[in-house]
């Protein structure tokens, strides 16, 4: 009997999980992840090549006809580079899940202490430094209405990655909510896409397009884990997003903006 006992206390730690246990987090989520991440990385390199990426390397203020002067600064340089570490991490992550290398996972998930913090402040910084340039072209009011485009990603974005570190013991929900701040990074890179390529109104039709993917993702991901997914999170704010957007130059928003302004 003891040594039954012995055989048995080996293999639970071989395997890391015991007969009361469930996987931790779905391979097929997991593969769903990486393959997610990808595709939103060739997005990003589509959407910012005709507004940063072909200025590289001399990065000169440019007037494009009908576009208006791309102008660049050490803030757009770094809040870029901040980003896309962000992007490689949660690449990597579930990459690392996959080979089951899961102490390297840990110990590759504490950049995010670090990364996570600076994604805030840069965001923060060029929402300010974007309200500057409207508010020297266009006027307050307009400067005002822009913020309700970029500053709720700020929130949510902390919001995102707080409810991922608070459930960082119960691994499946630590990954959707970790995957989820992937979402944000869709509508900048999209909307610069559909303006430059198809010459559409970008948030218009992006923000419609956003919603129709995460409100997917929330019913089926609901469906196969048969509980409320936390992606409906995600597809809540799009929706609240979308709707601070139509509110922009109404009474309700210029107060709420005028207050965040003094921020800037």
């Amino acid at each position: 009997m003891k040594s039954l006992n012995v055989l048995e206390k080996e293999n639970e730690e071989i395997t890391g999980i015991t007969q009361f246990q469930k996987p931790i987090v779905s391979p097929a989520f997991v593969s769903a992840a990486i393959i997610g991440i990808v595709l939103l990385i060739v997005l990003i390199q589509i959407g910012f090549l005709n507004t940063y990426i072909r200025f590289f390397p001399k990065f000169e203020d440019t007037t494009i006809e009908g576009r208006g002067t791309m102008r660049f600064n050490w803030i757009m340089h770094l809040h870029g580079m901040v980003m896309m570490s962000w992007v490689f991490m949660l690449l990597v992550q579930p990459i690392l899940i996959r080979q089951g290398k899961m102490k390297l996972h840990r110990q590759a998930g504490q950049l995010s202490y670090v990364i996570a913090p600076l994604v805030v402040v840069f965001l923060f910084l060029v929402n300010q430094d974007a309200y500057h340039n409207n508010l020297n072209l266009a006027g307050k009011f307009q400067a005002v209405a822009f913020i309700s485009l970029t500053f709720p990603g700020i929130i949510f974005f902390g919001a995102l990655y707080t409810f991922a570190i608070l459930y960082r013991r119960r691994p499946a929900l630590h990954m959707r909510f970790m995957c989820s701040t992937a979402f944000l990074l869709i509508p900048p890179a999209l909307d610069r896409a559909l303006i430059f390529y198809l010459n559409l109104p970008g948030f218009d039709v992006g923000s419609i397009v956003v919603l129709l993917l995460t409100g997917t993702i929330t019913i089926i991901d609901s469906v196969k884990t048969k509980r409320l997914s936390p992606f409906v999170l995600v597809f809540a704010f799009f929706v609240l997003h979308k709707t601070l957007w139509h509110l922009r130059e109404t009474d309700f928003w210029q107060t709420i903006g005028n207050v965040i302004a003094k921020l800037f």
